[in-house]
């Protein structure tokens, strides 16, 4: 399901219950605040559209329910689709530069692996007699 298939009616709920598990506080926006339920849910499901169809079923089901309760209800009765609603909400906030920004988390970076050091997993000795053993291997057809 694409995000055009989330009108305004859903993407006000996802707001709603976006904003229960992820408040405004310590100087962090909430989760609406922050644009869950716009931009960066077309984002979330542009990465994962496998999430669009159970989201809008969640969504679908809370209609008329308090936000609150609605979450509490689904973490309880539907561990899968609170999975879900986590997961998008998650990663919609964290998507935000903005939020990264104000976290200190500067995204995903390449670091180069120097060799003039050997890798900290050979720095204990635990793989030591791995090392010496040599390669062992069988060939295939």
């Amino acid at each position: 399901m694409s995000a055009a298939k989330f009108d305004t009616s859903r993407r006000t709920a996802l707001a709603a219950v976006a904003d229960v598990l992820i408040p405004k506080g310590d100087g962090m926006p909430s989760a609406s605040e922050a644009g869950v339920a716009t931009r960066w849910l077309d984002e979330v499901l542009r990465l994962r559209p496998d999430f669009g169809p159970p989201l809008a079923a969640v969504l679908d089901r809370m209609k008329g329910v308090a936000p609150a309760a609605a979450v509490a209800r689904l973490r309880v009765d539907d561990p899968a689709s609170f999975g879900v609603l986590a997961e998008v909400v998650a990663g919609g906030y964290f998507l935000n530069p903005e939020v990264r920004s104000a976290i200190g988390y500067p995204g995903q970076q390449s670091v180069p692996i120097h060799h003039e050091e050997p890798p900290d997993y050979e720095q204990d000795g635990l793989i030591a007699s791995v090392i010496a053993r040599g390669r062992v291997y069988r060939p295939t057809p």
